[in-house]
């Protein structure tokens, strides 16, 4: 008899992941941007963050970030308040209590 490895990952399951973050006021955080002289590069970089997400989050192909600690790094940055700029995604997913209809067989 075989013994199976399964193989194992750092990947979290979907349960534990923490919530997105959607960009709510991207014109505040371009504002500030210009004001400092600040490129989408050097934002990345201070967020630890890949420089497509922040170049997609300015350009509006994504609204917001999987990662809260990378919309708290970005605030940080560009030294805003994390409620005027990001809001956390509400889910889409419904609970059900128990309410399914039974049929008579």
């Amino acid at each position: 008899m075989t013994t199976r490895k399964y193989h194992r990952t750092n990947r979290r399951r979907w349960g534990s992941m923490p919530n997105r973050m959607l960009l709510i006021a991207p014109a505040a955080l371009a504002e500030q941007m210009e004001m400092r002289g600040w490129s989408n590069r050097r934002l990345a970089k201070y967020a630890e963050c890949a420089p497509g997400t922040i170049d997609n989050l300015m350009n509006g192909r994504t609204k917001g970030v999987n990662n809260p600690r990378t919309a708290e790094l970005i605030c940080e940055a560009m030294g805003l308040p994390m409620s005027l700029v990001f809001a956390p995604e509400k889910s889409t997913a419904v609970c059900q209590t128990g309410m399914h209809s039974k049929t008579a067989a």
